[in-house]
C-alpha cells in the first residue's frame, strides 16, 4: 500500500492524506502545473484528441507520435479514492472518532483530522493553558527534599577533588583566622568585643583603683589623696608648687614637675582609654583663685610618658590617654600650672577627682 511521507515530521501517513496525523501539516500540495491538468469531466478520447493538437501546433519536425492510451472499454464513472480513516457512510465505525469540524471519521489515536487537520485533542503541544507551576523561594529550593537529592547527587558525580574542595577551603579558612589570633595573642571573643566598643566608643570607669601620694608626705596638710576616687571634694589631693624647685622626671626625659605626685593603682592590669580629670578647687571654694590650677598634667606607665593640657576650669575635662597594654599603675605629675593670687597664704595645686575609663570586659 503506497504511503505518503511527512516532510515535517518524518511520519507515514495513508495514501490521499490532506493533512499529517501526527503533526498536522498540509500533505494536499499538487505538483502538476495547470497547464498540464485535465480539465474537469473530459473524457480519455477528448484528451487525446487534444494532446494530437497540441503536438501539430509545434511544427512539422516537432510532431510527437507518443499519444495517450485510449482505454477500450466504455468509460465508466471511477468512484473517488478514500483512505483507510474514511468511511463512505460518513459515520466514525469502532474506535474511531468524528471530526467536529468537517465530520470525517479518524482513529481515536490521532491527533489530526487527516482531512482538515482540525486538533481531535489537545496535547502539551497545542494546550492554550500552560499548567500554573508556582515559584519557590531560594530558601524553600534550599531545604526541599527534591532540590536536595539532586544536588546530593550531582555532587556524588563529581571528582573526589571537586567534592571535597569546599570543606578544604573552610578548614583551611579557619586554620588560618586561628593561626593569626595565636600570634597576635588575642582571644577571638574578646577581639571581636573590643572592636565592637572601638566602633561604639564604649567607656566604662576602672574600678576598684586606689590613690596615694608619692611620697606619701609630699601630699599638704589636711588633703587627702585616696579621696580622689570618690565623689569630688574640696580636699581630695593638693601639694607645693614652688616653680623654682620643680624636679626632673626620670620618666619624661625634659620635663620637670613638683615633687608631689600621685599613684593610681589598679587591681588588675587594665588598657586606660582616657582620663576624667577636675583640676584645682571647686568653683565654689573661695581658696581656687588663691592657689595654682594645673595646666600640664604628666602621665607614666610601662617606660612611656604622656604631656596631657587641662584648661582653667572646675569643670570636668575628658582627657584623651591610651596605654595601649594593659597596666597596673599610672603616675601622675603636675608640670605646669595657671597662675595664683599674690596674696595667697599657701603655694599649692590640687587635683578634685581623678577616673580612669577603659573598655568593658
Amino acid at each position: 500500500m503506497s504511503e505518503d511521507v511527512c516532510t515535517a515530521c518524518g511520519e507515514r501517513n495513508p495514501a490521499g492524506s490532506a493533512f499529517c496525523l501526527y503533526c498536522g501539516v498540509y500533505l494536499g500540495w499538487d505538483q502538476a502545473t495547470a497547464d498540464e491538468r485535465p480539465p474537469v469531466g473530459q473524457s480519455a478520447t477528448e484528451q487525446t484528441a487534444a494532446a494530437t493538437q497540441r503536438s501539430s501546433q509545434g511544427g512539422a519536425g516537432s510532431v510527437s507520435t507518443q499519444l495517450p492510451s485510449v482505454d477500450p472499454a466504455p468509460e465508466q464513472a471511477k468512484p473517488a479514492r478514500t483512505t483507510q480513516y474514511e468511511d463512505v457512510s460518513g459515520r466514525p465505525k469502532p474506535g474511531e472518532v468524528a471530526c467536529p469540524q468537517c465530520g470525517v471519521p479518524n482513529a481515536v489515536t490521532l491527533r489530526f483530522c487527516s482531512k482538515c487537520g482540525k486538533v481531535l485533542r489537545p496535547t502539551a503541544f497545542t494546550s492554550q493553558t500552560p499548567p500554573v507551576v508556582a515559584s519557590q523561594t531560594w530558601w524553600q529550593r534550599l531545604w526541599d527534599p527534591k532540590d536536595r537529592k539532586a544536588r546530593r547527587e550531582y555532587r556524588r558525580s563529581l571528582p573526589p577533588l571537586y567534592r571535597w574542595r569546599r570543606v578544604i577551603t573552610a578548614v583551611v579558612a579557619i586554620a588560618a583566622v586561628l593561626t593569626v589570633f595565636s600570634i597576635v595573642g588575642k582571644n577571638p571573643v574578646s577581639w571581636a568585643k573590643d572592636r565592637l566598643y572601638d566602633v561604639r566608643g564604649t567607656l566604662v570607669a576602672v574600678d576598684p583603683v586606689v590613690f596615694a601620694g608619692a611620697p606619701p608626705q609630699s601630699v599638704a596638710p589636711t588633703y587627702a589623696a585616696a579621696a580622689l576616687g570618690t565623689a569630688p571634694l574640696d580636699d581630695a589631693w593638693a601639694t607645693a608648687w614652688d616653680p623654682t624647685k620643680l624636679a626632673p622626671l626620670d620618666g619624661c626625659p625634659g620635663k620637670s614637675a613638683a615633687r608631689g605626685m600621685v599613684t593610681v593603682n589598679f587591681k588588675d592590669p587594665v588598657r586606660v582609654r582616657r582620663l576624667d580629670v577636675r583640676a584645682g578647687l571647686p568653683a565654689a571654694n573661695a581658696n581656687r583663685q588663691l592657689q595654682f590650677r594645673p595646666s600640664t598634667l604628666l602621665v607614666m606607665y610601662e617606660g612611656r610618658c604622656s604631656e596631657l593640657q587641662l584648661k582653667d576650669s572646675s569643670d570636668l575635662q575628658q582627657l584623651k590617654l591610651d596605654t595601649g597594654v594593659p597596666v597596673k599603675q599610672l603616675l601622675l605629675a603636675v608640670g605646669g600650672t595657671y597662675p595664683a593670687r599674690a596674696d595667697a597664704p599657701q603655694n599649692l595645686t590640687a587635683l578634685t577627682s581623678v577616673t580612669a575609663l577603659s573598655r568593658p570586659r
